[in-house]
């Protein structure tokens, strides 16, 4: 029995030992490392889902440096800084998902824009819309603003037949997306 005790009493020192001798060390090392650290990933990763959205869209495969949530201007905007700042330069993003201008200006909005009957459209739209589409049957109509310029987004029922048609407020094709 005394030599069970021994050796349980010479392990608790022993391992006290090592916490002991752990804490000295630790103490002694210094380092000018001190900031927690985030990563570019983390930052991103708590932007508000919308803005992330916007960010993915616009700047798509560039790599995000640092996202940061500014309120000096007496609002909210988020500020993403990229790598490659030359070809994607710093951008700024409302709350609601739009990109802004860097003097906070809208650039592109988040809205999508809003429905629009095809007897609201402008004559030119509703011509081109009937030479591209002699038989096909609309299924709606949206009217949206893209940097500055009116498309028309015209959705046809049988999609399959009759994709989607951008058109410029003149008639004119739209061969980009929003």
């Amino acid at each position: 029995m005394r030599t069970h005790v021994f050796q349980v009493v010479s392990l608790a020192l022993l391992l006290t030992g090592c916490a002991t001798h752990s804490k000295t060390e630790i103490a002694q090392h210094q380092t000018v490392y001190n900031k927690p650290l985030t990563s570019p990933g983390a930052k991103f990763g708590i932007l508000p889902p919308v803005v992330q959205r916007t960010v993915l869209a616009e700047a798509g495969p560039a790599e995000v440096v640092d996202a940061v949530r500014d309120t000096s201007t007496g609002r909210v905007v988020y500020k993403i800084y990229f790598r490659d700042n030359e070809v994607y330069p710093t951008m700024y993003v409302a709350p609601d998902g739009s990109v802004l201008n860097p003097d906070l200006t809208v650039a592109v909005s988040a809205a999508h824009g809003m429905r629009v009957r095809p007897t609201e459209v402008p004559p030119k739209i509703t011509k081109v819309i009937s030479e591209r589409a002699p038989s096909g049957e609309v299924a709606y109509i949206n009217q949206e603003t893209w940097g500055g310029r009116t498309v028309y987004v015209v959705t046809f029922k049988d999609e399959a037949h009759y994709p989607r048609l951008l058109l410029a407020d003149d008639g004119t094709v739209v061969d980009e997306t929003p």
